[in-house]
């Protein structure tokens, strides 16, 4: 965290280690949905830190609130990978669908948003237990009603909801176990 010599009070310093221990990883990805590439997804994420300490500095970030501080990251870690895409790659030769997902706009954003997202609902799901994880799924991937999932288990149509209903709620418990755990990090 070599950009803590650019921040010139310690408080400023221990919001720049927190902002990067709590969402390094989360921008990385993005970075590297973009980049394809390890060491430019680093690069970009340590030359979104700069940006965000030289450009726009911490006192407007610190204003935000945290679901605004996770947008503004996103944002900003992926036009520090778009920036170095243009630049190692140039403009020509580029393929027509990654023009698509990178020139996306909001799009783009909410789609990697939505990804990341994504990746924490799976992690959750991964908790449940097998007969929890069993009812979402056929509910959501398999995309069975309700009434064919109570044909299936062989229950009746109540006592299917009754279990999706509480399954639902361990799965929100996690998620926000989770997220609180992501933002005592």
């Amino acid at each position: 965290m070599f950009y803590l010599l650019a921040v010139d009070t310690p408080e400023d310093q221990a919001f720049v280690a927190e902002l990067y221990s709590d969402y390094e990883q989360m921008m990385f990805k993005i970075a590297f949905k973009i980049l394809k590439d390890a060491y430019d997804s680093e690069d970009s994420v340590h030359e979104a830190f700069l940006n965000i300490i030289r450009k726009d500095g911490l006192d407007n970030v610190k204003k935000l609130r945290p679901s605004e501080i996770k947008g503004y990251l996103i944002i900003t870690v992926k036009n520090a990978a778009l920036k170095l895409y243009y630049s190692r790659k140039g403009h020509s030769g580029e393929n027509i669908e990654d023009l698509r997902f990178l020139q996306g706009g909001v799009s783009a954003e909410s789609k990697l948003l939505d990804e990341y997202e994504s990746e924490k609902v799976m992690t959750a799901l991964k908790k449940l237990s097998e007969k929890d994880y069993e009812l979402l799924y056929q509910s959501a991937v398999m995309d069975y009603s309700i009434s064919d999932i109570a044909e299936r288990l062989s229950i009746a149509e109540n006592a299917v909801r009754q279990r999706f209903f509480r399954a639902r709620q361990r799965l929100k418990k996690i998620l926000i176990e989770e997220e609180l755990v992501n933002d005592r990090q």
